[in-house]
């Protein structure tokens, strides 16, 4: 028998603060008539003006009217629309858009309810309010949260004073506008005084005025957050990227792995053979031969510390400068280019503390890149040299290729470059080697004359026990 799975309903809070300040809107949108009224906004005042003294009173009185009105309104309608957006309705993970609408209509009614119990003022639910609640469930729906609260709750505040503007205006009494007491009282003054053309007018240029504002500031906060929106993803898309590029370096990594082990192979592979033949031979001389067989364990020790090297990349070892340069220059021997480049160091003994296989692959890799930089009508001229400073034994790669660009040397060690279309990752690995091991790398170019990559390297004190 399957069981049904009851419907799940849950309301999500992203954002407690605006949530709590909407609210707060709603009850103060409750007692805005108690303070803010005729006692404070003399609308009477006017319109008594206008029939007893000067009838253009009246445009001063409708205005005022419209002001009043719209001081009243702004809070709990700023007050619905903060709710709602502050709040996320779904159904079995899925956002129910519908729910926020059937929200904002429900706080709206009873809004409106609760100003009539408490103030026993009538608020008539006519077309302005209609169409501002049409207008807080469209700027919900469209979800710009790119753009500020303060410029959409703007947004909101001049589509609401856009259509109080109808209370008074007597072209729309046909539609259901302006049906409360004193905006009938004011258009029946108006017609009476004959002054229907005027408040038409005026009415009309500020309705239109604010409409045309509400329209150019959604036209602004909709680019805006496409704008933003774009930016999000194209940051979204760098990240992606720089985590693809980041596991291709971490590839590289286990490649250049590989290629040690492969440099490795070849000399085990003879040490073995010879050790076997020396070993035959002097059992059929009756011979001892206590030196070679020294060197071959030598031998046969140091590759058996380089492939623990391997296996344990953060494994650390002790060797001199003249140790990797030899192992830097047996790794590129077999190379087209191992002719034009040069190794010599005035501080062979000094002492390293890192993985040796990893930096010397990256050593290579510097040198790699320095032939691919030059161009293919210059004899390329690399030189490896080590020097000290400050503490730092500095590793460097010199070439006289067509240099790197200032703009490229900001972003070569993340993204690589290469002379000959490669993928450039040979950089990004070096400096990967060099912060494994506290080291960094710096770069001195000049285009069209070359380029000099050094790795400033910790140099190990010697102890006694070395």
């Amino acid at each position: 028998m399957t069981e049904k799975k009851a419907a799940i309903l849950s309301v999500t809070v992203l954002n407690r603060k605006q949530l709590i300040a909407g609210f707060l809107l709603i009850v103060a949108g409750f007692l805005m008539p108690l303070v803010v009224n005729q006692e404070l906004i003399p609308v009477m005042k006017y319109f008594r003006l206008a029939l007893h003294d000067e009838r253009h009173w009246l445009i001063t009185s409708a205005l005022l009217l419209t002001l009043m009105n719209i001081i009243r309104a702004l809070p709990h309608y700023i007050g619905v629309f903060w709710v709602a957006d502050s709040l996320r309705i779904e159904h079995r993970g899925k956002q129910l858009q519908n729910m926020n609408a059937l929200l904002i209509v429900l706080l709206l009614v009873l809004t409106y309810y609760l100003i009539d119990v408490i103030n026993g003022i009538h608020y008539d639910f006519g077309l302005p309010a209609f169409m501002m609640t049409a207008i807080l469930v469209l700027y919900d729906h469209l979800k710009y949260h790119f753009v500020s609260m303060t410029k959409r709750t703007l947004l909101v505040a001049v589509s609401l004073m856009s259509l109080q503007f109808l209370d008074i205006m007597p072209a729309a009494s046909v539609l259901p506008v302006g049906r409360g007491e004193i905006s009938r009282s004011i258009k029946m003054a108006a017609e009476i005084l004959e002054l229907e053309r005027e408040l038409n007018v005026v009415s009309a240029l500020c309705f239109i005025a604010l409409v045309l504002i509400a329209v150019m500031t959604f036209v602004l906060i909709r680019d805006e957050n496409r704008l933003r929106e774009a930016s999000e993803l194209r940051e979204i898309n760098a990240r992606m990227q720089m985590e693809a590029f980041e596991l291709e370096v971490q590839n590289r990594a286990l490649k250049e792995m590989q290629y040690l082990v492969h440099d490795l192979k070849s000399p085990m592979s003879v040490v073995q053979t010879l050790e076997g033949v020396l070993r035959f031979q002097s059992i059929n001389n009756g011979t001892e031969d206590p030196e070679t067989y020294n060197r071959m364990e030598k031998a046969l020790d140091q590759l058996s510390t380089r492939v623990s090297q391997l296996l344990t990349l953060d494994q650390k070892d002790s060797f001199t400068v003249e140790e990797l340069f030899h192992d830097v220059m047996a790794q590129i021997s077999i190379e087209s280019y191992a002719p034009y480049v040069n190794a010599e160091t005035a501080i062979p003994q000094a002492v390293l503390f890192a993985n040796q296989g990893l930096l010397s692959r990256a050593v290579v890799n510097l040198v790699k890149n320095a032939v691919q930089a030059v161009p293919p009508e210059r004899t390329p001229q690399v030189d490896l040299s080590a020097r000290r400073q400050d503490r730092f034994v500095i590793i460097q790669v010199s070439d006289n290729g067509k240099g790197v660009s200032p703009e490229m040397q900001e972003t070569m060690w993340t993204h690589g470059v290469s002379g000959k279309g490669s993928s450039g990752l040979g950089l990004a690995f070096v400096k990967r080697v060099a912060e494994r091991f506290g080291a960094y790398v710096k770069i001195e170019s000049e285009q069209g004359k070359g380029s000099k990559i050094a790795l400033w390297i910790p140099e190990e004190e010697e102890t006694d026990e070395r």
